[in-house]
């Protein structure tokens, strides 16, 4: 059975992971929603690249870019993950990996159905593996960045 939330160790706090149909993860300065057709980045979003994986261009990887580094929620969360391990959020599963005094990184694996394979979470970027021929486009709504996928 999978759980719905989780909470992992996260720059001395800790991010909250919540499962349903899309995965959303809270910061104490950001929230980031992986959905099917887009994701969703509230602050911190500062810009975005796009390169291919492969000399055929049959992969992409897309770099989302923060502002500043992405911090931990303070306060007493109900059930902390502190050591790297494998986990199921909802439909997702989900990698945490601790490299002591060097960073934290979330690796989040999607549903079959949608746009992309899996995302990578680190304090300074997301990181988001695709087909090549996914087109991204960005949507400014102010302090809302909306990254679609087609």
């Amino acid at each position: 059975m999978a759980a719905r939330v989780l909470e992992v160790a996260w720059r001395g706090g800790y991010l909250r992971l919540e499962g349903g149909d899309d995965l959303v993860i809270t910061a104490s300065n950001s929230r980031i929603t992986l959905a099917q057709r887009e994701i969703v980045i509230e602050g911190l979003f500062m810009g975005l690249r796009e390169y291919p994986l492969d000399r055929r261009g049959q992969r992409k990887v897309v770099y989302i870019d923060f502002a500043f580094p992405l911090k931990g929620l303070s306060g007493q969360p109900s059930l902390l993950i502190m050591d790297s391990g494998d986990y199921s959020v909802g439909r997702f599963g989900v990698s945490y990996t601790v490299i002591d005094g060097v960073e934290y990184y979330v690796t989040v694996y999607t549903p079959p159905e949608f746009l992309y394979e899996n995302a990578v979470l680190s304090s300074e970027r997301l990181a988001i593996f695709m087909l090549g021929r996914r087109q991204v486009y960005l949507s400014d709504e102010g302090k809302i960045k909306r990254i679609l996928l087609v």
